[in-house]
């Protein structure tokens, strides 16, 4: 009933009214899913003619002939018979339309992903992993009804990130721990290290002169008239959140561990029970930033290809403003989540 509570309650909390630029000139425009039926011959290496059965839409059941560009470097899609893909459709009139070829169908072989991930955990998992089902689907829920919609809607990045990412914590670790001390400890330790990671950054941040000009800054930037975003804020969010996972993790795997010991050896002493706990810690630290890194390095591994290829100087990488970025939120993540440690011993400890 708890878990049922917290869901309405999530969408009834959502009053984020998103208004954002409209473009008029896409108001003839529409994406369809389409077969390809046929390639057909051509004499040129640029571009693929194919025909193409639309499957949805005002033309669906038509067919028709539509030149498949080879030469764009972003996103080369070379073609085959059967293949389903999505077409932009831009219509002057009724009678003269405008096809692109603009991507695979991917969504249905994405959710074969998605049923098999569900699977494997609810398999191995069982109650705990449909308890961990329900805690990612909630998460899920934040951050696409409350914080994104919240974000574009001119809300402080800063203070959503942080309500999010308290909301997150007390129904990932109440859901699947119950109320108790264990569950407690963790949320003290989980705060505690996100909160670490967001002074961090701010400081550092600040301190780096990082002024978030991208291409993604520039189009978000066109969204609305009417709201001005505040880049480093929204920066300062995304670690925030990037974090939380981790600092999850690590605060209930101590408070497991502490809740263990003491179950074993009611009569330990207090220093010994923070030396356990800090033990346990140690154990899992290396790891955990060793996670958190490592998902930074494999977001940017192309870049670092790029860099080692081309034997770029080591003083204009250590430099650029991305380079940085990924630096200060990898250390900054990996500090909250050491303090996170402490932090879940002493709370748990101070609870008996």
């Amino acid at each position: 009933m708890l878990t049922i509570g917290l869901f309405a309650l999530l969408f009834l909390l959502s009053p984020f009214n998103v208004k954002v630029h409209k473009d008029n000139s896409s108001s003839n425009e529409e994406f369809s899913r389409a077969i390809v039926k046929e390639i057909l011959p051509s004499n040129s290496t640029d571009y693929q003619k194919i025909k193409v059965l639309i499957k949805e839409g005002k033309l669906k059941g038509k067919e028709f002939t539509v030149d498949n560009n080879l030469s764009r470097g972003d996103n080369l899609l070379l073609l085959k018979p059967k293949d389903t893909i999505l077409l932009m459709i831009r219509s002057s009139n009724e009678n003269n339309f405008d096809i692109t070829v603009y991507e695979y169908i991917r969504e249905r072989k994405l959710l074969y992903l998605v049923c098999s991930f569900a699977l494997l955990i609810l398999v191995i998992g069982g109650i705990k992993g449909l308890q961990a089902l329900v805690s990612v689907t909630f998460t899920i829920c934040v951050i696409s009804i409350l914080f994104i919609p919240g974000l574009l809607s001119g809300y402080n990045p800063i203070k959503l990130s942080i309500i999010c990412s308290l909301i997150i914590s007390f129904f990932s670790l109440i859901v699947q721990n119950g109320l108790n001390k264990k569950s407690f400890s963790s949320l003290i330790g989980t705060v505690g290290g996100i909160t670490v990671a967001a002074l961090v950054t701010y400081l550092m941040g600040n301190s780096l002169n990082i002024s978030m000009n991208s291409e993604e800054i520039v189009q978000l930037s066109r969204l609305s008239e009417n709201i001005n975003f505040n880049f480093q804020s929204i920066f300062f969010s995304s670690v925030v959140i990037g974090a939380l996972g981790a600092n999850i993790d690590m605060s209930m795997s101590v408070a497991s561990a502490m809740n263990e010991i003491k179950e074993s050896n009611k009569n330990i002493t207090n220093l010994e029970f923070i030396k356990c706990g800090m033990n346990v810690g140690r154990d899992v630290i290396g790891t955990m930033c060793n996670t958190l890194i490592l998902a930074y390095v494999g977001s940017s591994l192309v870049t670092l290809m790029i860099f080692v290829a081309y034997n770029i100087n080591f003083t204009y990488i250590a430099n650029l403003q991305e380079i940085s970025i990924e630096i200060l939120r990898s250390l900054a993540g990996s500090m909250g989540i050491i303090l996170s440690v402490p932090l879940t011993v002493i709370s748990r400890v101070l609870m008996d």
